[in-house]
């Protein structure tokens, strides 16, 4: 038969060991909710630079020689090259993948950066002398050159 301090005894450790199992399991919940926390950060992070990454990725694998690069490219198309040799002023129109898409910038050769308009690219520049071709490549890889006759 037990006496009443050997039942105190039991119950105090008692007590004690299901407060080390509850602390157990809280710290487990945290470490849960922690981990939770920094995958949706990681999900957002690649959402929001994703695209960068790849095309940065993509164009390094491109300089080996010999390689290929293992990305796909877009299809640009140049859908007017013009000069006016009056107002001395290129305009080209191009688009990537037949439209616009924002994560997507067109440059033009000789010229610069071109404004994104609704459902395609677009460049004005003045330039002294005809360019005998203009080249438009994306950030996304692709490219199209095209012939220029003065208008």
């Amino acid at each position: 038969m037990c006496s009443c301090g050997e039942i105190v005894h039991l119950t105090s450790i008692n007590r004690r060991k299901a407060t080390l199992l509850e602390e157990n399991g809280q710290g487990l919940s945290e470490y849960g909710l922690i981990l939770s926390l920094v995958a949706i950060v990681v999900i957002i992070a690649l959402a929001l630079v994703g695209t960068s990454v790849r095309n940065i990725y993509c164009q390094v694998i491109g300089q080996f020689p010999g390689t290929e690069s293992p990305c796909a490219v877009d299809v640009v198309v140049i859908t007017r090259a013009t000069y006016d040799p009056d107002s001395q002023e290129l305009h080209i129109d191009a688009t990537s993948d037949g439209d616009y898409d924002p994560s997507v910038t067109l440059t033009v050769s000789p010229g610069g950066l071109m404004e994104a308009r609704s459902h395609h690219y677009h460049l004005e520049y003045f330039l002294p002398g005809c360019p005998c071709e203009v080249t438009v490549t994306s950030s996304s890889g692709g490219s199209a050159t095209v012939a220029i006759n003065p208008s």
